[in-house]
């Protein structure tokens, strides 16, 4: 399938409210990760790599910030005189209502979509870290002259989300039953769906109509027994984030250098907008262990089992370990920081222990402890 007949669409509040506090003030598509990136660049970066130049985002709340981080789309060759990237707006009538559900979102969306002239629309989350390949999906979809695909995982279900569905195959991977109900093992979707753009438009214009707000419900409610829908197996590292423990979880597992392989592939590289910075720096008194410290951080004290992101300060005598460090966090001296994650330049000031058993702190944007 040519790329340039396709059209991404991303949402960038996806569950937002799962994360509580994380994303109270920010977009889901927004939220730091892995010490230099944001969850939206790995979507975008999926993209980019199966060559696809025209991206839609549709925005909700608290997007300022990721408005700020996107720019024009030039880390995902998206800075084009034809296509690129568009943010669309959350409003879906002229009284400036916002959306319910993707389904009304898309609706919000109609003129965008009608003045396209794609023939696919690859429908992406902002809550999803993997690194999946967006050309083997649309392969796929061809091959099976599929009317939808949806890229799955199998494992545990990611059990945050109201509307996570799981799935069961015919012999030829086409979905012969869809659930919505609370599973353990099982091969679970990763909200990203290869679909025709015609039908899209054609479907949301019914089921707007009949008063529905999710896109889940409209499309696999009874869907699986009026189009041919398919499954796309995700064999690489997936991470849902439905809970601020989920975030946490999935952080920390950079730590493994499988995932890591798994996720940062030469092939499908991940895509950040680009920041200039000096190397980490190490004082004589440093010592750290299995840990990712980005770009800009000075340690002084000790690091382990953690993800500091970039301008992070640890000072002489001070102790990290399994925590999440945002940028411009800074530790200050002798302090002990245990199982937490810090929002942007936090600081923790002198002489303080701040820590838990297992994770379960979090403190907010510019606050000092």
């Amino acid at each position: 399938m040519i790329t340039n007949k396709v059209l991404g669409i991303v949402f960038a509040n996806s569950h937002d409210a799962m994360l509580g506090k994380l994303t109270e003030q920010r977009s889901m598509g927004s939220l730091p990760f892995g010490g230099r990136y944001r969850l939206i660049d790995f979507v975008l970066s999926n993209l980019a790599n199966a060559g696809i130049g025209k991206v839609g985002v549709i925005t909700k709340a608290n997007y300022y910030s990721l408005m700020t981080h996107l720019g024009s789309g030039k880390p995902w060759d998206l800075d084009r005189k034809n296509g690129g990237l568009s943010i669309l707006p959350p409003y879906i009538s002229p009284d400036a209502q916002v959306y319910k559900g993707k389904l009304e979102a898309i609706y919000g969306i109609l003129e965008y979509l009608l003045e396209s002239d794609e023939e696919t629309v690859v429908l992406c989350d902002s809550d999803i870290v993997a690194n999946i390949n967006i050309k083997k999906l649309l392969k796929a979809h061809k091959e099976k002259d599929a009317d939808i695909t949806v890229v799955y995982k199998n494992g545990k279900k990611p059990l945050g989300q109201g509307d996570a569905m799981d799935f069961t195959f015919d012999a030829d991977g086409r979905i012969t039953d869809v659930s919505f109900e609370e599973k353990d093992i099982c091969d679970y979707s990763l909200d990203t769906v290869a679909i025709g753009r015609e039908l899209l438009i054609n479907i949301v214009l019914k089921e707007v109509n009949a008063g529905l707000v999710s896109l889940s419900h409209a499309i696999f409610g009874n869907g699986f027994k009026k189009y041919k829908i398919y499954g796309f197996k995700q064999e690489g590292f997936a991470a849902v984030m439905d809970s601020a423990k989920a975030y946490y979880d999935a952080n920390m597992s950079l730590l493994d250098c499988d995932v890591r392989k798994s996720l940062f592939s030469r092939e499908n590289p991940v895509y950040t907008k680009t920041r200039d910075d000096m190397p980490a720096k190490y004082g004589i008194s440093a010592k750290t262990a299995n840990s990712l410290i980005a770009d800009g951080c000075i340690i002084e004290g000790t690091v382990k089992n953690s993800v500091l992101f970039r301008g992070v300060k640890v000072a002489k005598g001070a102790v990290i370990e399994n925590c999440v460090l945002m940028e411009g966090t800074t530790v200050g001296a002798d302090s002990k920081v245990k199982n937490i994650i810090t929002n942007r330049f936090v600081k923790i000031t002198d002489n303080k222990q701040v820590d838990s058993e297992e994770y379960g702190g979090y403190i907010p944007k510019n606050e000092i402890v």
